[in-house]
């Protein structure tokens, strides 16, 4: 029977992945993958307009070029960004009609408002680069109003620099809003995302597959040999290992891709995108998420898993429910709401801060999976809510799969639609 069962999930396993279409779009993953990681890499070597640096040229009738060009400095730096030339040229404006790519801001007194300003170009110039020339205009007018007052330099200073705020959380567990924010969205997009497509997967060649035997009708060749449990526990095992090498081929393709962009990290492009990830890791680390991952990784490994089942014995016993694709598509629908309820759930945790109702959420099987992890690395569950949500998976995938398992063993070799719900849950009290 072993020998059997074997021959099952290797036979199920090798139709999925021995095959041109797995292996076509496990490539194009790959490049996917490497695209979207280097992308800014693959968009500063094909070059473009934006790597020349925008020429903005000032007018200025006010004596304030200093504190307008080292504010707007200031903000570029801000902005991570060294694409602009602050020019100082009182005379650019006496031919208008040579301004082409120029940018030019005039700065001119007022005696109502201190400070009036122009801003003149050929073609509209992008929000960003307007915005950042309205704050270093408005600096300006903060300076001319402060010079005015009579104040010390020092005063002048001290009064127009923006106010040191310290956060001081006495919970050492605790992390600040902002904090919650950046990992709940690393969260979900590490986590939650790829368990949320793997997911999906798994479910739909699930229910291509069992209703690709009761169509031909190989089920009955392959019940008359083996047991119904036998070939349920093939079909899960099957599937759960498919998402699994699949998830781990992901894994290596980021992999590879991040090792392409520090090869690519002498450009300035891709030195800026891995600068950014080193301070995603920093920020990681200075949150406490590596020591929870450490503390909680094999609750968390536990959840994974069994939420993985869970979803593969209840697919399963959807898709013995059904005589063809079209009837499984249409009742795998609930399914897949309730994964998007889980995965919106978690993306709403962070700006719902302590909410009960998603406090409840998280220890409900199919939706705690989602849910519970985020919780749990931004600090709003502790270690013991994580397991106490795991170890009620378990317990409901255990009967999932013992009256599963008896649901099954009826819809697996039913081909008719007629009162069938009423032979589903009369097979519920079947014991045999």
């Amino acid at each position: 029977m072993k020998n059997k069962f074997k021959y099952l999930v290797k036979y199920s396993l090798k139709k999925k992945i021995d095959t041109k279409w797995f292996k076509i779009v496990n490539v194009l993953l790959l490049v996917l993958i490497v695209f979207l990681v280097n992308m800014d890499y693959l968009i500063n070597l094909f070059g473009g307009d934006f790597e020349e640096k925008e020429n903005i040229y000032v007018v200025d009738n006010v004596g304030s070029f200093t504190t307008f060009s080292t504010y707007f400095n200031t903000l570029a730096t801000q902005m991570e960004t060294s694409e602009y030339e602050i020019i100082l040229d009182n005379n650019i404006l006496e031919d208008k009609d040579a301004i082409d790519d120029e940018v030019v801001v005039v700065l001119n007194p007022s005696n109502t408002g201190y400070l009036s300003g122009e801003i003149v170009s050929f073609d509209t110039i992008s929000r960003t680069t307007y915005e950042m020339i309205v704050n270093a205009m408005n600096a300006v007018k903060s300076e001319l109003v402060l010079s005015t007052s009579g104040l010390t330099p020092e005063e002048i200073t001290a009064l127009s620099s923006p106010v040191e705020i310290t956060e001081t959380v006495l919970n050492e567990d605790a992390q600040s809003n902002e904090t919650k924010q950046n990992v709940g969205s690393i969260v979900t997009t590490i986590l939650i995302i790829p368990f949320f497509i793997l997911i999906v997967t798994m479910v739909q060649m699930l229910g291509a597959e069992i209703n690709d035997e009761k169509t031909s009708r190989g089920m009955e060749i392959i019940i008359s040999s083996v047991p119904a449990k036998t070939h349920f526990l093939s079909k899960v095992i099957a599937a759960i290992s498919y998402v699994l090498i699949q998830g781990i081929l992901l894994l290596i393709y980021s992999g590879i891709a991040m090792l392409l962009r520090n090869i690519l990290a002498s450009t300035s492009a891709a030195s800026a995108g891995t600068g950014m990830f080193s301070e995603i890791i920093t920020m990681l680390s200075d949150a406490g998420i590596f020591s929870l991952l450490a503390k909680g990784s094999i609750v968390l490994i536990i959840l994974f898993i069994a939420s993985f089942i869970a979803y593969a014995i209840t697919a399963a016993i959807l898709a013995s429910m059904t005589t063809n694709i079209e009837d499984f598509q249409q009742l795998q629908t609930p399914l897949m709401i309730i994964m998007l309820v889980g995965y919106y759930v978690a993306l709403m945790s962070v700006m719902f801060d302590g909410s009960i109702f998603i406090h409840i959420l998280s220890f409900i099987p199919l939706l705690s999976v989602m849910v519970a992890p985020t919780l749990y690395l931004i600090g709003e569950i502790s270690l013991l809510s994580l397991a106490l949500s795991t170890l009620i998976t378990v317990i409901v995938t255990y009967f999932l799969y013992k009256y599963g398992l008896r649901i099954y063993k009826v819809g697996i070799l039913n081909y008719s639609s007629s009162k069938l719900w009423r032979k589903m849950f009369k097979s519920l009290g079947n014991k045999e």
